[in-house]
């Protein structure tokens, strides 16, 4: 194995282990204890990528870093002479035995990380805190990543993880997740935490990555795992593992040969996923059906059929995209609809009036969404053959980005339209 491959193996272990280790760890020590557990899951991590870097990675490196976490935060407590603090005695408690993430029962989430996400998504606390502490906790998301993610700056990010975490154990928040009505009313928030950390995985905001699957398999199994509950298992939910499945169904063609990314014109369709499709489909008929109407995903998840039922880039239907996006601006608006929906628009009525809307949409929200603003804007630029306009707008949108993956995207067409000029 070479270098770089070692190195991604143990940044795809991390990503992946993080929340696990994490949720292990809080279960057992409970919520008051969460500094001690960050800290000492971060040392465990580190220890591992110092001993891994020049080792075999060990058969179950799951169950490795939760045991010397598990230490480490023994003897912090120890240090602190706080070991009485703890409720039972866990010295006498083996993690040498495979860890399984995968139990599950009807009426119950005890699924450890699902449980950790309920826990974090607790009513007591602010919607914001509780996105940013499953982000950060679960997810394991940089500030950075986070800030991106919701639109904010890194520095306020930072702030509001600290006082979500002063909060979160100033309520003595508890891991044994209520049945029914207590799962049902975190649902919509725990929804959302799941499709924030998709969509991290699908589109990375940092990194050079095109795509991160295994942070978007992640949230499929959070999302499967809650379909499979009596009491979870609702139209939101279909609708959301409806869309997942159809982003996930493309994977394979956003990359070229040499590892570029591929817009959705250019991609191989002979490549798509069938049965991620057929399967999304399924769950999108489900969720239409269901008497609770969910708006959100369903209608976001209904774009994405469009374009996956399409043979060609010129047999989609855009005008039933549009009327999508029409829709969402009433039931479910945001800046990120708004922006998107520039592109149906342009297919339906033109460039012109695309780029009349895009100026429209700058008056709106002259701070929002930048990087993908230029880019949209080069595109119609380009289209409508100004080059020199195109080639600013597409200057501009760099400035803004931050994934390699997109910035050579950019950059390919920046090359494109200079040797065209």
């Amino acid at each position: 194995m070479s270098k770089a491959e070692q190195i991604d193996q143990l940044e795809h272990l991390f990503r992946h282990s993080y929340g696990k280790t994490i949720s292990v760890l809080l279960s057992k020590f409970g919520a008051h204890n969460l500094q001690t557990v960050e800290d000492a899951v971060q040392d465990a991590l580190f220890k591992a990528a110092q001993i891994w870097s020049f080792k075999e990675v060990p058969h179950n490196p799951e169950a490795w870093l939760i045991r010397v976490a598990h230490h480490k935060v023994i003897d912090a407590m120890r240090r602190k002479q706080r070991w009485n603090d703890v409720e039972y005695d866990i010295r006498s408690e083996s993690l040498d035995t495979e860890i399984s993430t995968e139990s599950f029962e009807k009426d119950q989430i005890i699924d450890q990380e699902l449980q950790m996400v309920f826990a974090c998504c607790h009513p007591s606390l602010p919607v914001e805190s509780q996105i940013i502490l499953t982000l950060k906790l679960i997810a394991g998301f940089g500030n950075k990543e986070v800030a991106a993610i919701l639109l904010k700056k890194e520095e306020a990010v930072a702030k509001a993880f600290t006082r979500a975490k002063k909060r979160w154990v100033e309520k003595k928040i508890r891991f044994d997740v209520p049945v029914e009505m207590g799962l049902r009313s975190r649902l919509h928030i725990v929804l959302k935490v799941i499709y924030l950390i998709f969509t991290e995985g699908y589109k990375p905001t940092r990194g050079d990555e095109v795509v991160r699957r295994d942070v978007c398999y992640e949230a499929i199994r959070l999302a499967l795992l809650l379909d499979q509950n009596k009491f979870c298992s609702q139209s939101s939910v279909k609708a959301l593992l409806a869309l997942m499945c159809f982003h996930t169904s493309r994977f394979d063609a956003r990359l070229d040969s040499d590892g570029t990314l591929v817009d959705l014109e250019h991609q191989d369709r002979s490549t798509w996923n069938r049965e991620l499709i057929n399967r999304g489909t399924k769950f999108l008929n489900q969720a239409y059906q269901s008497t609770d109407f969910p708006f959100d995903y369903l209608l976001q998840a209904y774009v994405s059929y469009y374009h996956c039922i399409a043979g060609h880039y010129q047999d989609t239907n855009w005008r039933a995209i549009l009327d999508v996006y029409d829709l969402q601006m009433i039931h479910n608006y945001s800046p990120v609809v708004e922006l998107n929906r520039v592109i149906p628009y342009y297919k339906v009525y033109g460039v012109q009036q695309a780029l009349d809307l895009l100026d429209e949409y700058e008056k709106n929200h002259p701070t929002l969404l930048r990087s993908l603003f230029y880019a949209f804007k080069g595109e119609l630029l380009m289209e409508q053959g100004l080059t020199s306009e195109a080639i600013e707008a597409f200057e501009t949108a760099l400035i803004f980005m931050n994934n390699q993956a997109e910035i050579a995207h950019i950059q390919k067409k920046l090359h494109l339209l200079a040797a065209s000029g």
